[in-house]
């Protein structure tokens, strides 16, 4: 019997960490728990298997699900600059494309796309704001920013690329020593 759990416990760690659906992952790793509360109880420590269905279980499952649903946001700044006229349809159809073709991707990953668009420039909105990505359209065209521990941002780009239809020029924001990303 204690093989099997421990077998199961094994099975259950692989799957919370392959598994590719964030509400999956809390599911499997609850049911580790509780495999691990029982391997206790085979090893004959009923207060740590208490112990360890309290928190392990109960406890943690909350924290991760607060925080999944705390992050289902991913927040996109989409600055548009275009001054000439003649590009002004063109703007809006990419603008429209690309806002479809983010939400899509972020549906897979289980978030929900806030797109802001502003007038601000890169440095007011790097500045003073919180973001994901940072989107310029300009009548050069559009360059998204993404900070390199972002890695939704690299999922995103690649995913654009994969899917896109119109060139898109991509930059990563490295963050200086000493910045403190809340």
């Amino acid at each position: 019997m204690l093989y099997v759990v421990l077998f199961l416990m094994v099975v259950f760690a692989i799957a919370s960490i392959q598994t590719n659906s964030l509400r999956h992952a809390v599911i499997y790793l609850c049911v580790f728990s509780l495999l691990c509360s029982f391997a206790y109880v085979l090893y004959q420590a009923p207060d740590v298997a208490m112990a360890e269905a309290v928190i392990g279980c109960t406890l943690s499952t909350v924290l991760y699900l607060v925080a999944i649903k705390k992050y289902r946001v991913f927040r996109v700044y989409y600055s548009g600059h275009v001054t000439l006229l003649e590009k002004q349809p063109e703007f809006n159809v990419l603008k429209n494309n690309l806002t479809t073709m983010m939400d899509n991707f972020l549906r897979e990953h289980e978030l929900e796309l806030d797109l802001i668009d502003t007038k601000e420039t890169f440095d007011e909105i790097h500045g003073h704001h919180d973001y994901d990505v940072i989107v310029e359209h300009d009548n050069k065209g559009i360059t998204m920013f993404g900070s390199q521990s972002n890695y939704l941002y690299d999922g995103l780009v690649t995913y654009l690329i994969e899917h896109n239809a119109f060139d898109i020029d991509y930059e990563y924001i490295f963050e200086e020593e000493g910045d403190e990303l809340l």
